[in-house]
């Protein structure tokens, strides 16, 4: 089972696209999951990682990070062509426009994912 964590206004938006259950990260009601996976780490998560080795905090938690290599990006790609795997761009920019895509990030209001072309 599929348990998604996001912002009450994209609940619709994740549940399209194909999540069993759909959580509000502001509310939590329903939550029953033992694991979060963090897909998107910023400093204060990796800040976290680096505590819990000096802390006794009884959460448990398991930094990890994920090597990227040819073979995989060569299947993520198959499956976007074969149609198995949905990408979801908010917005396209031109590369002169970088600063504004760039802007747009970090307003956190894109529902899916900001390019920047040549």
């Amino acid at each position: 089972m599929s348990q998604q964590l996001v912002g009450g206004r994209n609940i619709e938006f994740v549940k399209g696209l194909g999540a069993d259950e759909v959580l509000d990260y502001r509310t939590l009601e329903g939550a029953v999951t033992g694991v979060v996976v963090d897909l998107t780490p910023n400093p204060s998560s990796l800040m976290c990682a680096a505590l819990k080795k000096v802390t006794f905090s009884k959460r448990r938690l398991v930094p990890f990070f994920v090597d990227v290599k040819r073979e995989g990006l060569d299947y993520l790609l198959q499956l976007l062509k074969d149609g198995k795997l949905k990408s979801a761009i908010d917005s396209k920019f031109p590369l002169s426009k970088a600063e504004d895509a760039w802007a747009k990030s970090i307003d956190g209001h894109a529902t899916g994912k900001i390019t920047v072309e040549p």
